[in-house]
């Protein structure tokens, strides 16, 4: 059966969210999964929207999905998020940082 994956608001209801399609949705740990959601902004989240623009939903049980324009930008975010869970704030800097001079040169 394939998942469907909807945002909606605390109370359940669309609100202005709906359906999330096209993109690509992975599973975290449940723990990188509220390092993501967590305030201030997370690093790897902050610093590869510096860089990129794409949509991103989280969820409390580890679901992630994310969209581009492009796909090769999915997989970058899609892989830099999987890599960053065991990472300090500034590796995780150091690590798109180092992803983005792979991808322009």
């Amino acid at each position: 059966m394939n998942p469907e994956l909807s945002c909606t608001d605390a109370s359940g209801k669309a609100a202005e969210f709906g359906s999330l399609k096209e993109g690509y949705m992975f599973d975290t740990s449940t723990g990188l999964a509220r390092m993501l959601l967590s305030s201030p902004t997370c690093p790897i989240l902050e610093a590869l929207g510096r860089k990129l623009s794409y949509e991103i939903a989280v969820g409390l049980n580890g679901r992630v999905w994310v969209n581009a324009s492009s796909p090769s930008t999915v997989i970058l975010v899609s892989n830099a998020i999987m890599r960053s869970e065991f990472l300090s704030d500034v590796q995780q800097k150091v690590l798109v940082e180092k992803l983005m001079q792979r991808v322009q040169g």
